[in-house]
């Protein structure tokens, strides 16, 4: 291939070349997060997140509106910046040899989904601190002067799922009032995967009965989860779920590569990227359910 003399023009098509393909490839990306995790845009560093302890409720209007105040909670959650990216020789370029790039391009597009993931999934398993103070699973949660726990050490079994299922069910408002959680969702590593099948993907017994689980929750075999005997039940219904990623800047693929950028004068390369602004933190625990069995 004989070597192309670059110009600006070129340089442009290039680079917007390199940005359609970004684009095509972000789109057709693994996005299991917004299974468990509320999408929320925001446009301040960091966002008071104390209103997740609101849960109205109706009552019949007796002289004026009863304005629920806010639980004395505190918690925020604050973007950080993230890049991810890549340099290309200049004689890739010179020589045609754009073909090279393109899986490159695509890769970065993956990190995207692969960085939220990440985000999303890991707060299951570090456990940090929610909007009542307390640990996102724990066995002390309280509600209305009473104890709940949405953390157990229970194995998966068919019984097992069941036993946790009514402590869910269990949950209630701050009036007093059900807050009927029906579990929609099951995470397991991928250990258990086989075993959460039999459960809920079999119409039929080993012993030859019908199945009263067959189909009653989704299954989402996460491979960012590091435990492997751990299974969390979700509730992912409603507008608040689980966890929250929170999203000041969605990626944005950049490009340095004018011709007379100093990495292109001094090292004859160019560089291409992308960066994002967000990050995650936790929801309702009210819509989770952990069981950690010693592994």
């Amino acid at each position: 291939m004989p070597r192309r003399v670059l110009d600006a023009a070129y340089m442009e098509s290039v680079s917007k070349g390199f940005q359609t393909v970004f684009n095509d490839a972000l789109n057709t990306q693994n996005s299991d997060y917004l299974k468990i995790a509320t999408d929320i845009h925001a446009n301040t560093v960091t966002v008071d997140y104390s209103w997740l302890a609101d849960m109205p409720s109706m009552r019949e209007w007796v002289g004026d509106r009863t304005l629920n105040e806010l639980a004395a909670w505190n918690y925020t959650i604050s973007k950080k910046d993230w890049e991810s990216s890549i340099k290309v020789k200049r004689d890739v370029i010179e020589y045609d040899n754009l073909g090279i790039v393109k899986p490159r391009i695509i890769d970065l597009a993956a990190a995207v989904p692969e960085h939220y993931n990440s985000m999303v999934f890991g707060l299951l398993e570090s456990n940090g601190d929610c909007y009542d103070g307390k640990k996102f699973f724990a066995a002390d949660h309280q509600i209305k002067g009473q104890s709940f726990s949405n953390l157990s050490n229970l194995e998966l079994t068919e019984e097992n799922y069941e036993k946790t299922v009514a402590e869910m069910g269990r949950l209630i408002k701050d009036n007093g009032n059900p807050l009927r959680i029906k579990p929609n969702l099951i995470v397991v590593p991928p250990e258990l995967k086989a075993k959460a099948k039999e459960l809920f993907l079999s119409e039929k017994k080993t012993g030859g009965g019908s199945n009263p689980l067959y189909k009653e929750v989704e299954i989402l075999v996460c491979y960012e989860l590091t435990k492997k005997k751990a299974w969390y039940l979700l509730d992912t219904s409603r507008a608040v779920k689980p966890i929250i990623l929170q999203k000041n800047k969605e990626a944005e693929f950049v490009a340095q590569d004018k011709l007379d950028n100093e990495a292109a004068f001094m090292r004859k390369e160019f560089r291409y990227g992308i960066d994002t602004e967000d990050n995650a933190g936790y929801g309702l625990w009210q819509m989770a359910y952990k069981n950690a069995p010693t592994e």
